[in-house]
Formats: C-alpha cells, structure tokens, sequence
C-alpha cells in the first residue's frame, strides 16, 4: 500500500516535470517529454505496478478524453466534410487492417491469420489523442482539422470492431462478411442510441430538479461527468459501441439550445476550469502510460534469445512504413477520384494528403486493443503487443518529426499597442480620481499593479532579443540592489528589520522577469545566497530592541530610504553606461521607471507599497479601475480598434481579475501581523 502511494506521488511529481519541461523547452512537445518520462518510471519500477485492465482503461480514461473533445468538436465543419470522413472511418479502417495482417503473417508465418487481423485492427484507426497533442504544436488547414478530429473521434469504433471480428474468427474459425456488416451496423446505430437516451435521461432529471428547486451546479456537474462513464459501460453491457455512445452524448450536450441564466454561467465557468484540469491529467496519464507500456512490454522481449532483436525493429519499421504508405495510397485515390469529378488540379491538394497522412499517428487506444485479444496456445501474445506499442510510439515520433515539414508551426503574433493604450487610460483616470481624495494610498497601489501590466506588455510587444536584454538589465538591478544591501549592512548602516524588509523588495523584483533556463539558474542562485546571509544574520545576530515600535518604524522607513536612494544613484549611473551596449530607449524605460518608484518612497510610501504588494487591501479602488477597463475595452471596440475576438478575451481577463479581488480573503494571519507592524 504504502509503495502504491509512493507511485502516485512519483506520479503526479511527473506530471507536473512535464509540464515544466514543456515550458522550459517549448520546442520539444509534451507528449514526447512524458512517453520520455514514462519510461523512466518504467526503469524505476512503475511498470510492476501498472496492471490496467484494458476495458478500464478504455472506460476511464479514453471515455471522458473523447466525450469532452466531441464536446470541443466544431459539428457543423465536421458534417461538411463528412463523405471524406466516412472513407477515412470505414474504407481505410478495414483497408490498413487486411494490409497489416497479410504483411504480419509473411513476416511470421507461425502466427494465425485472424491474430495478425487483429493486429492490423487495433493499429487502423488513427487516435484522436495523439492528433490533439500534435494540432497544438502545427497550424493546419480549418478542412484538415475538422477531417482529422472527425476521424479521431469515429474511427474507434469501427477498428474496435474490426477487431472483434477478426477475434471471432481467431476463436471459431468462422468468417461471414455479411454478418460482420450488420454487426458493424447495428453497434454504431445502438452505441448511438444509448448516447441519445443518456442525454434525454440528464435534461430530464436537470428538469425535475429545477422544478422542486434542487438544481444546484455540484448537481450538474456531477451528472456531466458521469455521461461518458455510463455510455460506455451501458454499450459494452449491450454488445455496441461504447465509442460511438461517448461521442454522440458529447457533441448532442454541447450543441443543445443554450440559456443566458446565472446558474448557466456559473456552471460553464466551473466546467470549463474542471474539465481542462481532467483532460490535462488524463492526456498526460495516457502518454505515461505508453512509455511505461513500452518499457514493460519491449525490454523483455528485447532480452528474450528466442527473438532476434534486429529481426524485431526491422518489422517494427516496415510495419509502420507500411501504415503511412496504405494510409498515403489509400487518402491519394480518394482525392484523385473526387479531383476528376470536379475537374480540378491535383496538385493543389498534395499538401492536404501529405497533412491526413503524417497527422494520422496511433495512441494508447491501440494498445489497450490488442491487450483484448484471448490467450491461446497458437499466439504469441508478448510478441503481437510488442509489435502494437512499437509502431504505436514510432508512428507518433514521425508525425512530431516529419509535420513539420508540411504544416505550419503555430505562431502567436504579438500586437499588444490597443491594450497598452487602454491600461494607459486607465492609469490616466485613475490618476484624476486620486486627486479627489485625501487617502491616495489605494490609488496608488492600484495605479502600480497597472503600471506591472503595461510593463510586461511593453516588453512582450518587443522581439524576443528586447525581452533578452530586459531580463539581462533587470538581473543587473537585482545583483546592484543585492550589493548595496550587503554592503550597507556591513558598514551597519541598516538594521535587522530594514535588512529583512529590503530583501523581500529584491525578491519582488524577480516576479517581474521572464526566466529563461540561465536567467531561472542566475536568479535562483542569487535568492537562495542573500536568503541563506539572511537566515543566518537573524541566527547568529540576535538583538532585542528595547526602543519603542512607533521609534524602530521611523528609523526602519529612514534607512530604507537612504539606502534606496543610494542604489538608485548607481543603478542610474550603470544603465547611463550601459546606452552603447543596449538599446536606448530601454534604458530610458527602466530609468524612468526608477525614478518613479524613488518617487513613491520619498513620500514615504515605501513600507506601505511592500505590503500591499503582498496582501492588497484596495477592493474599492480596484473596482473602480475593473469599471474603467472594461469601459476602455468597449469604447475601442466601437472604434473598430479591437476585433470582436480580441475585446471579449480583455473582458474575460478583467472577469478573471475581478473575481480574484471579490474572492480572496486579504485578512490574512500574514497581512495582519503585517499591519499591526505598521500601525
């Protein structure tokens, strides 16, 4: 039990090194880092552990992924490219699984006819998974996403089938095409079915609920997320696709007749942050999965001296070459038909097949397939699922290696000029409202988070070496600031409390930087030296103080002030310096900002300024700014200066920040230590 829980904790620990890894390194893709990752754990022993029944898997996993990405799914482009939808789903499915068994059984004539079917069945349908994580990092065409998320989220269902008759035919020895059609056709129509009941049960109930006054967002939510569960073990129960059951009760809840009411709102808001944690946990669980699978299934076979290990990766190679070029063969004929009947040119959709081959890349629902095949005497079944998540990850690295080639890489373009000039009216309207006013403490705290906000948009707005050089500027502030802290506690110039105060304004300074992976290193080991002085200073020089509070906090704001003026000087004569080296108006930028801040702490600001930052206590003022910000955002918009798109994600970002301030609890232990401190 207990190394159970170790496991889990590694676990989770992964995920989140994953993600970490992703951001450190963008150019390498999640999936990629995690089936990395998986198979470390695998090598420290996490394969022992992972003894998933497949149909749980299946259940569990694959279910709730697909219910929410038919959920996600744009129906109306789907259905408009639904004949090459259906070639894809159906021809292609039952095509790649005949080529893949016949080439199986020349490759290992020991090995049944209906097993290497199997085989082929569980590698034909392309994984919508796998296509998800790969679109995140290309740009297709809007006709090549809708193609591919309607064959991920279809073609499940016809390889599972695919590979239940050819199980049946391993098991009896009988094969009637006929009724394997009507089998084919009565799953999909009675998977579709209890897709259709399941929803119709849901609004029901939500119904009933609403009619005694027991409709509540836990309710509904608790209802969702049980959707995918019951459609899939409902079908499996009856005989009929689980698979097609989860799509169609998520595409018929997403696109039923929508109300504007404040328990709708309430509920998308909490679905949509609960349902993007889930799917990040069960994506990243499923490419864990596939590298822990690989080391579970691949060493030992690998190891094993009945089998030679270059006859092994010679027919995992041309298993999956043979894959891409059916699947090329197959989606080349198809066009090239379409192409004669509308008389158009045929190379204007090379790129389009070149895309619907490559982006067609396997996933774990293939593994969790061939895991299904019965135990007999006349299968190898080490060796056929060695052969499955072989191909499975080799098709995926190809599709992460070889898109590139084809599909554009996602770019985000930057144009942040409408929201600096909004942030900046803001700050301008907030400044005639402080003149209003005899306290101007929580107008000038609001009026500094702003500044923050247009600070990072001015820097994102720059190109990637500006933003270089503004990390590389702000280390060197940090490292200036750091020095005359230690040098002025030396020359005992400064107390305990002013010495623990400053340092957690350098800390601050920190937040501001965008870290690469050797300003993270440089600015982590800064910290953690000035952090440890500071530990031991208090450790090893211990004053009590027998002057009265009121006396210790004048002095504290004195010296805080000297020494923050001192540092300015040369902060300004280094940047001064510094003119020839980086770019002018930078420099003006960050002095400018020095300047202002030297500004709030000759009025005596300083120490109040530090613990808003920590705690902000300005609910009023902030409001206030809230309501000028989205006043900004409609004004522009009605000027044509903001796109529809652009101002409702402001409006989303303000919805956001507002709700945080209404939400968080200020009055902390921590803030209240702080302003008894003060007071």
């Amino acid at each position: 039990m207990i190394h159970s829980i170790f496991y889990v904790i590694i676990f989770l620990l992964a995920l989140v090194l994953s993600n970490v890894l992703n951001q450190v390194f963008p150019k390498l893709a999640l999936p990629l880092i995690q089936v990395i990752l998986g198979i470390i754990l695998g090598f420290l022993g996490a394969s022992h552990l992972l003894d998933v029944d497949p149909e749980l898997f299946l259940g569990f996993i694959i279910a709730p992924l697909l219910f929410r990405e038919s959920e996600e799914a744009d129906v109306t482009h789907i259905f408009k490219h639904f004949s090459t939808i259906l070639f894809l789903i159906l021809p292609l499915v039952f095509l790649t699984a005949l080529g893949l068994g016949y080439l199986t059984h020349f490759l290992l004539l020991g090995i049944p006819l209906a097993a290497c079917f199997a085989l082929g069945a569980s590698l034909a349908p392309t994984d919508a998974i796998a296509v998800g994580a790969l679109s995140k990092n290309f740009k297709f065409p809007k006709r090549i996403t809708s193609i591919l998320q309607g064959e991920g989220l279809l073609n499940d269902a016809s390889g599972i089938i695919a590979f239940q008759i050819a199980v049946l035919a391993l098991s009896t020895g009988q094969f009637s095409l006929p009724n394997a059609t009507i089998d084919l056709v009565e799953s999909a129509i009675g998977g579709a079915l209890i897709g259709v009941i399941l929803v119709w049960i849901k609004n029901v109930l939500l119904r009933m609920l609403n009619s005694i006054a027991a409709r509540d967002v836990i309710s509904y939510l608790l209802l969702e997320f049980t959707i995918p569960f019951a459609a899939f073990l409902l079908s499996e129960m009856v005989h009929v696709s689980g698979i097609i059951a989860v799509v169609v009760a998520g595409v018929l809840q997403a696109n039923g007749i929508k109300k504007t009411t404040l328990f709708d709102a309430k509920v998308t808001k909490i679905k949509s942050t609960l349902w993007d944690m889930i799917v990040f946990i069960l994506n990243s669980v499923v490419f864990l999965f596939l590298g822990i699978e690989l080391h579970q299934l691949a060493l030992p076979l690998l190891n094993n001296p009945l089998y030679s290990n270059t006859h092994l990766i010679m027919m995992v190679i041309l298993l999956t070459f043979a894959l891409f070029l059916l699947r090329f063969i197959s989606i080349w004929i198809y066009y090239f038909i379409r192409i004669l009947k509308r008389h158009q040119k045929f190379k204007l959709y090379w790129n389009d097949i070149l895309l619907l081959t490559f982006a067609g890349s396997k996933g774990t629902v293939s593994i969790a397939t061939i895991l299904l095949i019965p135990k007999l005497d006349s299968v190898p079944y080490s060796l056929l699922i060695f052969l499955v998540a072989s191909v499975t990850a080799l098709s995926f690295l190809i599709g992460i290696f070889v898109l590139p080639l084809f599909a554009a890489k996602k770019t985000v373009k930057v144009d942040n000029i409408a929201k600096i000039s909004i942030l900046s009216d803001v700050v301008s309207e907030l400044r005639l409202d402080m003149q209003k006013v005899k306290n101007k403490e929580g107008y000038a705290i609001a009026i500094d988070s702003y500044q923050d906000r247009i600070q990072k948009l001015i820097i994102e707005q720059e190109s990637a070496s500006t933003s270089v050089d503004f990390n590389e500027l702000q280390l060197l502030i940090m490292r200036l600031e750091s020095e005359g802290l230690e040098t002025a506690y030396r020359n005992g110039e400064i107390s305990i409390p002013t010495y623990r105060l400053y340092h957690r304004y350098i800390r601050s300074l920190g937040r501001s930087i965008s870290h690469t992976f050797l300003s993270s290193f440089q600015f982590f080991s800064l910290v953690l030296f000035k952090t440890t002085h500071l530990l031991f200073s208090q450790v090893f020089h211990v004053t009590f103080s027998n002057q009265p509070r009121k006396e210790q906090r004048l002095i504290t704001r004195e010296e805080i002030t000297t020494l923050y003026f001192k540092n300015t000087e040369i902060i300004l004569q280094a940047l001064e310096s510094l003119e020839s080296v980086y770019d002018t108006q930078l420099i003006d930028f960050l002095q400018m900002q020095r300047l202002r801040s030297a500004e709030l702490v000759a009025h005596g600001g300083y120490i109040t300024h530090v613990l808003h930052k920590s705690e902000p206590n300005n609910y009023r003022e902030l409001m206030r700014a809230y309501y000028l910000e989205r006043k900004s955002i409609f004004e522009y918009e009605s000027a044509g200066q903001l796109s529809p798109k652009e101002a409702k994600l402001l409006r989303q970002n303000v919805n956001v920040l507002e709700d945080y301030s209404m939400e968080s609890n200020h009055r902390t232990l921590f803030f209240n230590l702080l302003e008894k401190r003060k007071k």
